[in-house]
């Protein structure tokens, strides 16, 4: 291993991150209806809690975002 190889992930991945858990901080100001549809969404992976991952939760909080914008047939939480 060359000297230069990063032993940590890089400024990208910090990025993502830091970009994923802004979101789920921006779930706090969400309806109450909103919020238990997106932790629907996360149940609905199927996964045990402790093993979702943040593509799961980027992915829930995606899909709920449009949900919540109309983009899914005017609907406001998973119905």
């Amino acid at each position: 291993m060359s000297d230069d190889t990063p032993s940590a992930p890089g400024p990208g991945s910090a990025r993502q991150i830091s970009l994923v858990f802004g979101f789920i901080a921006d779930t706090l100001e969400w309806p109450h209806a909103d919020y238990q549809a997106l932790i629907a969404r996360l149940e609905a992976t199927g996964k045990p809690a402790l093993t979702i991952t943040l593509d799961d939760v980027l992915s829930a909080y995606t899909a709920q975002q449009k949900a919540r914008s109309g983009g899914a047939a005017g609907q406001q939480g998973m119905h």
